[in-house]
């Protein structure tokens, strides 16, 4: 089964309409390219978040993440099928390690959190609300500082498996 991995941003501005949003979009995937993550907006983002799509409201953006531009799943960024070390020397990004993926991860929404725009973030890996096998997960209040740190320990936890959990990121 593949990895999803969804982005909830709640945004400081209830006002924001589709041509901010859209521009908004480019800001966000020129930032998650830097960190060499790919994303997917609005009709792009995997059917099972349609209904999601639906509900959303006015001060609030979607996007998945992936593991680059050319994939539609974060199977390679969210694995954990690898070494939990801290090693970043990686000859292709299927073998980079868990650590420096997770890294990656908390420096693209450190970057993004630093946006004035942006209240705060919902990172839902595989928690999905609607889908009878992921009924049950953790949901985790962290700061962006202990990302990767926590990530690492819910791998260990979890057996190198990918967890299934909401984390709340904070400014």
């Amino acid at each position: 089964m593949s990895i999803k991995a969804l982005v909830r941003l709640k945004l400081n501005n209830e006002n924001i309409n589709l041509d901010e949003k859209i521009d908004f979009s480019f800001e966000i995937t020129g930032l998650a390219v830097k960190h060499k993550i790919g994303t997917n907006f609005g009709g792009n983002i995997s059917s099972a978040f349609s209904d999601l799509l639906k509900s959303l409201k006015k001060d609030e953006i979607l996007f998945e993440l992936t593991d680059d531009p050319m994939d539609i799943n974060a199977e390679n960024l969210l694995s954990g099928e690898c070494e939990i070390d801290t090693s970043t020397i990686h000859v292709a990004l299927v073998y980079e390690s868990l650590s420096s993926r997770m890294t990656r991860i908390q420096s693209f929404f450190e970057e993004l959190l630093k946006n004035k725009l942006i209240k705060d973030i919902t990172l839902d890996i595989d928690a999905l609300e609607t889908n009878n096998e992921y009924n049950v997960f953790e949901t985790i209040n962290l700061t962006i500082g202990e990302f990767c740190s926590k990530m690492l320990e819910l791998y260990k936890k979890e057996n190198q498996i990918t967890p299934t959990v909401r984390i709340h990121l904070k400014k």
